[in-house]
């Protein structure tokens, strides 16, 4: 009597879709590294460093520059300084050398103060004096060879005579003008080979006491 012969069934051959695929850790995406701190700037940073570090120094000078130019604040006074260096004695002497007409230089009493004195050549010669009035406005005198319709624009826009009179023997006319909102007065004086006008923001009186002392200076 013979033994069965036992065999052993094949094992069924894996097809690839049934073999289990074994992940490999080398194949696999690194996981991201944190930044170090002390890791260098890239170019691109470096280059976007240098543009917010040119910004910022120019407009820093910008800065200094406005400050040096304008001042700090918005105060009216702050517009034009008084210079306490003006001597006006000293420039009208040099100024009549030159001009074709008698320089005026007002004496003026205690409480105004000179803030600028120049004289201009060319076709219509000018003398120009500012001073800063016991009320804190500013006044200025223009004079020229005789008194004309673009120096009297030029000072008191768009003026209008509201009053003619004599002033210490010379022939004076009240003037009212301004522009963008504002009143200027003025009072236009003339003589022999000159004329004159007085002008600022301010009462006709203190507009008087230097059209007065100029006429005293011309004599």
């Amino acid at each position: 009597m013979h033994d069965a012969d036992h065999e052993t069934p094949e094992a069924p051959e894996r097809t690839p879709d049934a073999r289990t695929v074994e992940s490999d850790p080398q194949s696999a995406d690194p996981a991201p590294q944190p930044k170090s701190a002390y890791e260098l700037p890239s170019k691109k940073n470096t280059v976007l460093r240098n543009m917010v570090w040119a910004l910022l120094l120019t407009m820093a000078v910008v800065v200094v520059v406005a400050i040096a130019f304008f001042g700090v604040g918005s105060q009216p006074e702050r517009e034009r300084l008084a210079n306490s260096d003006v001597d006006v004695a000293a420039s009208a002497e040099r100024a009549q050398d030159v001009a074709p007409f008698t320089v005026a230089v007002p004496a003026m009493e205690e409480g105004w103060t000179e803030r600028s004195a120049r004289y201009t050549a060319g076709a219509n010669p000018r003398w120009t004096l500012e001073y800063t009035s016991p009320d804190d406005q500013l006044i200025t005198l223009v004079q020229e060879s005789e008194l004309g319709a673009s120096m009297l624009s030029a000072a008191v826009p768009g003026s209008t005579v509201q009053e003619e009179f004599e002033l210490d023997g010379a022939s004076c006319s009240l003037l009212r003008g301004g522009e963008q909102g504002t009143t200027e007065h003025g009072i236009a004086c003339e003589g022999e080979e000159w004329g004159f006008v007085v002008h600022g923001a301010t009462d006709r009186a203190m507009l008087e006491q230097v059209a007065s002392a100029a006429i005293t200076s011309l004599g």
